[in-house]
């Protein structure tokens, strides 16, 4: 009889503890919508030198980007190497352990135009990201014009 009780005080202990921690937390207001992919992930980019661009992302307070699914193609343009920053590690509840990206992210590309004397071109990108009140979105594609390099 003793135990059972020592074992149900002990269950709550934990439980108040994991709530109090938990609350402490940054976490989703409970009344929030999702915003639309185009909303929670901005995107933009600069031309930084001959053979150099860097594709930036502002990402809204409580979403992430996955470093894993960016994926950088075009037929104007020869991708050489692509440097992202380190990114963070979490479980994610989707996909396990995943890398991702919080409010802001840049990648940068080393590219050359197929065509000599070309400046201009279309590089295609697609990502994807989550909304940390329970929404992934499908992969969302993107073409950027870039000139000048």
């Amino acid at each position: 009889m003793k135990g059972n009780i020592l074992a149900k005080f002990l269950l709550l202990l934990i439980s108040l503890w994991f709530i109090f921690f938990t609350s402490m937390a940054a976490k989703v207001p409970l009344d929030a919508e999702p915003l639309s992919p185009e909303e929670a992930f901005i995107i933009d980019h600069i031309i930084v030198g001959p053979s150099e661009a860097v594709i930036r992302w502002q990402i809204s307070k409580f979403y992430y980007l996955y470093k894993e699914k960016f994926i950088f193609s075009s037929t104007d343009f020869i991708i050489e190497n692509i440097h992202f920053p380190p990114p963070e590690v979490i479980d994610d509840p989707f996909f396990g352990a995943s890398e991702i990206y919080h409010n802001f992210v840049e990648a940068t590309l080393h590219i050359t135009p197929k065509t000599k004397g070309r400046s201009n071109g279309i590089l295609d990108i697609t990502f994807q990201g989550c909304w940390e009140g329970g929404v992934c979105y499908p992969p969302v594609k993107k073409s950027l014009k870039l000139s000048g390099l």
